[in-house]
This record gives structure tokens, sequence and C-alpha cells, in this order.
């Protein structure tokens, strides 16, 4: 994990702010490169007027749902990263769906939000576990909290991975972990003023941190040690257990942001760990 840390670290200090048009075309080119495993089907779908990807168990129906939202900042990144998940469907014949919602600056809050409460709503009367990493992890939190001031069911769990919850960008582990992650504090801010708009940063529907976690579900938090939102990550499980919601937290010693989508044995623990709790909560079985 050091090796890849530093190499992605210095590679990020070295470069110059990229364009977003280039962040974006980096961004589909990593997720092509996650590949579905045998026996799952995919295809583009479009749910509540928002376009989602499925991913289902081949030749079989699944019973309950992953409902998948990605990362990249609200302004990058797309439902293929839902690949990463694909597992999910061999081992427990669940049924993928990640939402393609829409990206600032073109499209800024509270259009993303608007997406996936709608996919949200039109799959909560079905087994549901809803999964998000970084921006994703934040709004799957934004979603449940808007769901439950709509008076919508819960799902059963929810799995946040290292997620961006506070886009004020005031944790101190921004500092403490400078030069070790490949996140920044300039660098995200520029991306939550795309997304925010006119709305402050500290507005509870962009930082859900902010809000309230009375009658979340089970809830999953991965973070790693080394990532700049580490800090922000204890912060959501504090106000979780406050609220009495039952919390899993799981800390990876020198993790970097992102650092499930690296190859290295950490990630595949994490992603078994995940596996194991959504299995555990839908079914009441081990994936082991």
């Amino acid at each position: 994990m050091r090796t890849i840390q530093g190499a992605l670290v210095l590679s990020s200090r070295l470069s110059r702010k990229p364009k977003l048009s280039f962040v974006r075309r980096v961004t589909g080119l990593l997720e092509k490169l996650i590949r579905l495993p045998a026996g799952v089907d995919e295809r583009v779908d479009v749910i509540a007027g928002v376009p989602v990807r499925r991913l289902t168990p081949s030749g079989s129906s699944a019973t309950a749902v992953i409902l998948h939202i990605h990362g990249g900042a609200y302004v990058s990144g797309s439902s293929r990263a839902a690949r990463a998940h694909a597992r999910l469907c061999v081992d427990a014949g669940l049924e993928v769906i990640s939402v393609d919602y829409r990206l600032a600056p073109e499209a800024p809050f509270p259009a993303a939000l608007e997406d996936t409460i709608a996919v949200y709503a039109a799959l909560c009367d079905r087994p549901l576990v809803v999964v998000g990493e970084s921006a994703g992890g934040g709004l799957a939190m934004s979603t449940l909290q808007l769901a439950g001031s709509r008076g919508l069911p819960m799902p059963q769990a929810l799995v946040a991975i290292f997620p961006w919850a506070d886009l004020t960008q005031t944790s101190r582990s921004f500092e403490v972990n400078a030069g070790r992650d490949v996140l920044t504090r300039n660098g995200l801010t520029a991306n939550a003023l795309y997304y925010a708009g006119d709305v402050p940063l500290d507005d509870p529907r962009l930082s859900p941190v902010r809000g309230s976690f009375e009658g979340f579900p089970s809830t999953m938090v991965i973070v790693g040690t080394s990532d700049s939102l580490f800090d922000d990550a204890r912060t959501v499980v504090s106000r979780l257990r406050a609220a009495d919601v039952d919390t899993t937290y799981i800390e990876v010693e020198g993790g970097i942001h992102g650092f499930i989508a690296l190859p290295m044995p950490e990630a595949a623990r994490s992603m078994d760990q995940v596996r194991d709790f959504v299995m555990n909560i839908v079914i009441g079985r081990s994936a082991r």
C-alpha cells in the first residue's frame, strides 16, 4: 500500500490542476478497467426518469437490491463504478442498480439529490441496501435523510465508503494527511462549489454530517487513516452512534482516499467486509 500510495501522491503533487474534461476522461478510463465477473448480466435502464445501470445474476431473478451511488466529487464518475460490487450478484443473488445522477457544474445542487431520491423512492418497497463511495457516500446519507423527512421507509442497511459528508473541508485530517493523500482541500473545495451553486457548503442537504441520523438503518463506514476525509468519517460515526444507529466502523491503516479501487490486499479485505456485511443483513449469513 505504501508503494502505491507514494506513487499516486507524488503524481498528484507534480501535476498541475487538470481541466474538468481531463478528469472526466481519466475517471471514465479507470471505470472501464473494472471487469464484470462471470455470471453477471449488465444493461442500462431508466427508473423514475433517471438513467441507471443494472447488474443482475445471470439466469435468475434477484429478491433484494443494492442501490449504488458512485463517487467523483459530484463532477465526474458514472454508474460503471458499480461493477466493483458485482460479486454480490454472484455470491448473494442480489441486483445492483447504480444511478447516473446529473453532474455539476452543468447540473448543480439539487440535481444529483433529486435523481437519487427519485430512484430510491421507486425501489424502497423492495429489500434494499444503499452503497456509496466518496461523494456517493455523502449523497447516500443525504438521500436517506431526505427519504426520512418524506416519510419513505428506510433501507435494510447503508454502506458508506470513505464518505464525503462535509463539503466545508474544515477537518484537521486535511492538514495531518497533507502529502499522504491524493485529495487536497483546495481541489475538493473547487468541486464542492461547482456542486453547491448558491447554496452554503454547510447546508445539511450538501453536508449530511450536519443533518439528522435519527431512524437510520444499520450502517457500515470504511475509511483509511491516511485519507483527507478521515476525521469527517469519524464524525459521521459519532453522529450515527449518538442517534442509536447500529454502526460498524472500519479503519484501514495507511489507506488513502479511493484505496478500494487499487490492486492491494487491503482493498480486497475491505470489499470482503462489505460483502459479508451486506449478506448478513440481507440473507442472514456470511459470504464465506
